[in-house]
């Protein structure tokens, strides 16, 4: 596993996100010391940080849909549209685009919460409320025990 948990940080003003241990150097161990990242959001809400394999991992899983199938082309659509390619400094930062931050209201204390193979971020105030919705009721553990869980 390479992430676990969440971490509240604070992104400069002029967009870097600092990364905090010991997520830099998972992400070299497991990427290489000159991975690069795909920043996006599907929801225009979340901003979604992968590796450059793990994204191409998405986008090879999408081009075995057929040429018209909607979904995968909106996928595609919005992923471009909020989409960059980023970069980790010697500093351990990670510029996130202006257009994500402008338009998804990310500035100042953001939440990373890391995933398996992804990071996620909000602004601080937004998480909240994405934790509110995202409660586990007992509706959920007979799905969740199909999964392994």
């Amino acid at each position: 596993m390479l992430f676990r948990g969440n971490k509240t940080v604070k992104m400069d003003p002029k967009g870097r996100l600092k990364l905090p241990s010991p997520i830099p150097d998972r992400l070299r161990k497991q990427y290489g010391e000159d991975s690069g990242y795909f920043v996006t959001s599907l929801d225009e809400r979340t901003v979604l940080i992968y590796a450059l394999s793990e994204w191409e991992r998405i986008e090879n899983s999408i081009s075995q849909a057929p040429q018209f199938d909607e979904l995968p082309n909106r996928f595609l659509t919005i992923a471009g549209h909020w989409g960059d390619e980023a970069t980790l400094d010697a500093q351990d930062r990670m510029l996130i685009p202006a257009k994500l931050r402008e338009g998804l209201g990310i500035d100042g204390e953001v939440t990373l919460v890391c995933h398996p193979n992804r990071i996620e971020l909000h602004s601080a105030a937004a998480y909240q409320a994405v934790v509110a919705q995202s409660k586990l009721g007992p509706a959920d553990f007979p799905r969740l025990k199909e999964l392994g869980i």
